[in-house]
């Protein structure tokens, strides 16, 4: 009912002025304090804990930048190793299969030493003649020795001999052959080696 009086005495333009009017005050700026309020803080320089955590931020970058190098390197040695793990897969078989025919060419030079013509003779030829295109399917090939200069990577000594017509550390003798499959040694070729004098 109060509202409607003060309609009323207004409409009839009639104003109470025994009636407080509320002023309104304008509001005041919030202010954030901070406890440790420094000069520095202030003019605008970084505080210790925007220092430690630009800190930790930097480390953190550097240790995720040295994990993702770790990967990549991972991948790439991985990859390296399944290709070569694929390109030298026969490696142990062939290693394994040398000593079989090391007896096959020693079996068919005694046969030819005795000059005989005996179709086993030519049996055992044959098969080495096989075992041998067989072997060079797989990139199998023999390593070159006699006459040739010692060398330490594909040939192993077995002793010296005291030769005036060679050259020092020529091969004179080749006691087992030696075998390289794709760009590794397979075998080193025991060798006997000319000495001066």
């Amino acid at each position: 009912m109060g509202g409607q009086d003060r309609n009323d005495a207004t409409s009839s333009g009639n104003i109470d002025k025994t009636m407080p009017i509320k002023e309104r005050k304008p509001r005041e700026p919030t202010t954030t304090i901070i406890s440790d309020s420094s000069d520095s803080e202030v003019a605008g320089e970084p505080t210790n804990e925007l220092i430690e955590a630009v800190k930790r931020a930097d480390e953190n970058r550097d240790k995720w930048l040295r994990a993702v190098a770790d990967l990549e390197n991972y991948k790439k040695r991985v990859t390296t190793e399944k290709s070569a793990m694929h390109k030298y897969k026969h490696e142990d078989l062939l290693r394994e299969l040398l000593p079989v025919i090391d007896n096959l060419e020693r079996a068919l030079s005694h046969a030819q030493a005795e000059a005989s013509s005996d179709p086993l003779a030519q049996g055992v030829g044959l098969t080495v003649s096989m075992f041998k295109d067989l072997l060079s399917k797989f990139g199998v090939r023999e390593i070159e020795a006699v006459g040739k200069p010692f060398d330490p990577h594909q040939h192993e000594a077995m002793g010296k001999i005291k030769d005036a017509t060679k050259p020092p550390n020529t091969i004179i003798e080749e006691y087992e052959k030696g075998y390289r499959y794709q760009d590794r040694l397979l075998r080193p070729s025991k060798v006997i080696v000319s000495a001066q004098e």
